[in-house]
């Protein structure tokens, strides 16, 4: 095993961390300065770097920086804080630090974390990756066999809830397998007509049928030398099916309306929220097909099972607006983590994503609290109240089914826009759709609005 660089200046404090990696038989070295941490850095490889934020000459901070920027570090980092600079280290956190412990310290709970960052790792580049779905123990496995599949794989199904991040993990399979002009294309299969299904999976030439004005690449050919990945493959058609078994099996397509056969080489990732062997066993999806994509099976779990993972990706949501948004910077309180680890995210990812945008959007404090993540529920609440009360006062007439949610779209909308003065990008992030999307509804229902 790699030794650990231990970085800290206070002499007790690092005089019984030694002792206690004496005793857990774990090779160190100690530094008592950052100076001093980066010439070890530049001469040593370590397994993990357990550092002090507050040091001497630079801060733990800048110590990493440093580090990182020279790539002099690709392995774990833990920090060690006081209470007075938590949120450093979570920003170090979302920068890429692996986790931080707060003062008085629990050499317990450390040597925990390091035999968790390091165990079975063999100290490579690949097994200390900045972390990017998350630093729970079940996505940094995911992240982990990625990186150990590298190259060696043809075909992954990646199950998971909506919203979950198959489509991440499946561009970190693509990064790792390709360079970065290689091609990776995104089919969602439910989103595509069922007849036009097979015309864009696989292409056609000019005059295959009507209104075929010239030939068209298909998903597959575009994926040529890349990786392509089919979202809700379950939704294919059978005819669909069974083409595409026949690509997989001989890696080439035949477009529609043509006889020539175009040989081509890519990698395959599938994804659904369905159970596939059910669909199986019900006569939905062939059972050759499935075991032709189920060569490697890799589960994303839903965000409520990796409750680590709330405060990591909610952090970062943060980080992202703060740069991109300087002037109106946000910040986390601990019992706005604590909150939002308590929610049941149905939606996953994609909801909190959502919930920490309308947050920002919606708050004008700096400070995000609790009841910034309620408002949509109130909204909502408010809305139905409106709308039985309405019911009460008059009888409404029978309509046609499309005619009602038409109609009941546009009172949601019109309270929406009200309740933020008409403002389309507020209304929006409350929504949990673009401002584009809204403001073509505004259009389409005749809503006033605000740009």
């Amino acid at each position: 095993m790699s030794p650990i660089l231990l970085v800290e200046d206070d002499l007790i404090m690092g005089e019984s961390i030694c002792d206690r990696f004496t005793l857990e038989s774990m090779p160190f070295k100690w530094a008592k300065t950052a100076r001093d941490a980066l010439t070890m850095l530049k001469t040593d490889h370590f397994s993990c770097m357990v550092s002090d934020i507050r040091l001497p000459d630079l801060s733990g901070e800048m110590l990493y920086n440093q580090a990182r920027e020279s790539d002099l570090i690709d392995y774990p980092t833990i920090f060690i804080t006081g209470y007075g600079t938590q949120q450093q280290a979570e920003r170090l956190m979302t920068l890429g630090a692996s986790d931080y412990l707060l003062k008085p310290l629990d050499l317990e709970q450390l040597i925990g974390k390091i035999n968790l960052l390091t165990a079975g790792q063999k100290h490579t580049a690949a097994s200390s990756m900045v972390p990017t779905l998350g630093i729970s123990r079940e996505i940094r496995r995911l992240e982990e066999m990625a990186a150990k599949l590298s190259t060696d794989w043809t075909s992954i199904m990646v199950s998971g809830e909506s919203g979950a991040g198959k489509e991440e993990f499946a561009r970190l399979l693509h990064r790792h397998a390709h360079n970065e002009e290689a091609p990776f294309v995104i089919v969602n299969c439910g989103a595509i007509p069922e007849a036009l299904v097979e015309a864009e999976l696989f292409g056609y030439e000019r005059g295959a049928f009507t209104g075929a004005a010239k030939a068209h690449k298909g998903f597959f050919e575009q994926a040529n030398n890349g990786t392509i990945f089919l979202d809700e493959i379950g939704e294919l058609t059978t005819s669909a099916q069974v083409r595409l078994l026949r690509i997989l099996q001989e890696q080439v397509v035949t477009r529609i309306g043509g006889e020539k056969s175009i040989k081509l080489n890519f990698r395959l990732i599938t994804a659904t929220n369905r159970d596939l062997r059910e669909e199986v066993k019900a006569g939905r999806f062939r059972e050759d097909l499935y075991y032709r994509i189920n060569i490697i099976h890799m589960r994303i779990p839903p965000l409520r099972e990796r409750p680590d993972d709330i405060s990591w990706l909610t952090r970062l949501f943060i980080h992202r607006w703060n740069e991109a948004h300087p002037g109106s910077p946000r910040m986390l309180s601990e019992p706005t983590l604590a909150y939002l680890r308590e929610q049941p995210w149905r939606g996953n990812v994609r909801e909190l994503k959502h919930a920490v945008e309308r947050a920002c959007l919606l708050t004008a404090h700096p400070l995000l609290r609790p009841t910034d993540f309620e408002i949509p529920d109130q909204l909502i609440e408010d809305y139905y109240l409106d709308n039985i009360n309405a019911s009460a006062a008059e009888a409404q007439p029978i309509l046609r089914l499309a005619d009602y949610n038409r109609e009941q779209e546009k009172k949601y909308l019109s309270h929406v826009l009200r309740h933020f003065n008409g403002h389309v990008g507020q209304a929006a992030a409350a929504l949990g759709i673009s401002r584009k999307t809204l403001w073509e509804k505004t259009k389409k229902f005749e809503i006033k609005a605000i740009s």
